[in-house]
């Protein structure tokens, strides 16, 4: 038997097959036949400098943002809108300005990216004391036997952590 789709926004349980979530109206709903029964998890923050550039200055919320420099460096990363130009993370600077010219362009502030990164981190190991960390905004997750602790299984668990990061 399938799991209920879980909705990503508000968390709540659909009915299998709905379009969107009965609660909020969201479309994002996580289905998977194993859903509840999967316990290792992979995290990966979208976009990681770009969200945390979008997070400390909301006048860039709803425009195109590339970090990088130079007119010969590279894209570190950008956002979804610059990537609906067709920016993508180490396309070269004058490629990416010449795609997207109304693109906020931004250094690259790795000192706060480590910090955000370490917080990230900290509330991972909130979840679990088992993270095998791939990079500053990565890690896998060992969740096997914390369903008591979170009350409910790894998949709401994780949807949580999602939301609230």
């Amino acid at each position: 038997m399938e799991a209920a789709p879980l909705c990503r926004d508000c968390l709540t349980r659909a009915p299998p097959g709905a379009p969107r979530c009965p609660a909020c109206g969201s479309p994002r709903l996580i289905v998977h036949p194993e859903r509840d029964a999967l316990s290792i998890a992979h995290i990966d923050c979208d976009a990681f400098y770009a969200a945390v550039e979008k997070r400390d200055d909301p006048s860039l919320r709803d425009r195109p943002l590339i970090i990088g420099g130079g007119k010969r460096g590279v894209v570190s990363t950008c956002c979804y809108i610059a990537r609906t130009f067709g920016v993508r993370s180490a396309m070269p600077m004058f490629k990416a300005r010449a795609l997207c010219p109304d693109a906020v362009i931004l250094k690259p502030n790795m000192a706060k990216y480590a910090e955000v990164g370490r917080e990230v981190r900290r509330r991972m190991l909130t979840l679990t004391p088992l993270v095998e960390p791939l990079s500053i905004d990565e890690a896998f997750l060992d969740l096997s036997g914390t369903e008591r602790l979170h009350h409910g299984p790894p998949a709401l668990t994780l949807a949580r952590f999602a939301r609230d990061v």
